[in-house]
């Protein structure tokens, strides 16, 4: 992977492999792409138009600082402890308008030198998830922002951040739906 330069087509298909894995329930893939000080954040909606800025003082739909707190999801999710996920709904991701930003410069940053450059990857997503206990269809619609770094040569989600678009949400609400 080069260490200064990441082409829309590498982002992309980071993306689209992290929701190949979301659909396909390989949780430990999943897990792997991200970050030991991963920052997984779903914002609530302080009004129509704005999304809460802070998790650590405002409501968020759901937040995960660190992938010990994915693991431990992702663990209740597949468990047998959560009635609300079982059976686990099948689940469809649709990624589209994957938009690189070129790395910011390492001064801009505040950065020291031997930290990893970091990209930051915005696209779109629609879910379709398939709730077999109800044989119900519901849609989740929503924004992606991935910042990614270079961990060992390999691309890792550093942040993922996912703002609903219809958070009026009609079923659980998951890592795997969105």
């Amino acid at each position: 992977m080069p260490t200064t330069e990441l082409s829309t087509e590498a982002a992309a298909a980071f993306v689209y492999a992290e929701a190949l894995c979301l659909d396909e329930q390989r949780w430990q893939d999943w897990l792997a792409m991200y970050a030991d000080d991963a920052v997984y954040w779903i914002p609530s909606w302080k009004d129509d138009h704005l999304t809460t800025q802070d998790p650590a003082t405002e409501v968020s739909f759901m937040h995960a600082a660190g992938r010990t707190r994915l693991e431990e999801r992702v663990k209740r999710a597949s468990g047998t402890k959560s009635i609300a996920s079982m059976p686990l709904p099948r689940t469809l991701h649709c990624i589209s308008n994957v938009m690189v930003s070129s790395p910011a410069d390492r001064a801009e940053m505040g950065a020291a030198p031997s930290r990893p450059v970091q990209w930051r990857v915005r696209s779109n997503c629609v879910t379709q998830i398939y709730d077999l206990r109800n044989d119900g269809l519901k849609v989740m619609a929503c924004r992606y922002d991935h910042l990614l770094t270079e961990v060992d040569g390999a691309l890792r989600i550093a942040r993922k951040k996912i703002v609903l678009i219809n958070d009026n949400v009609p079923t659980v609400l998951d890592f795997y739906c969105v």
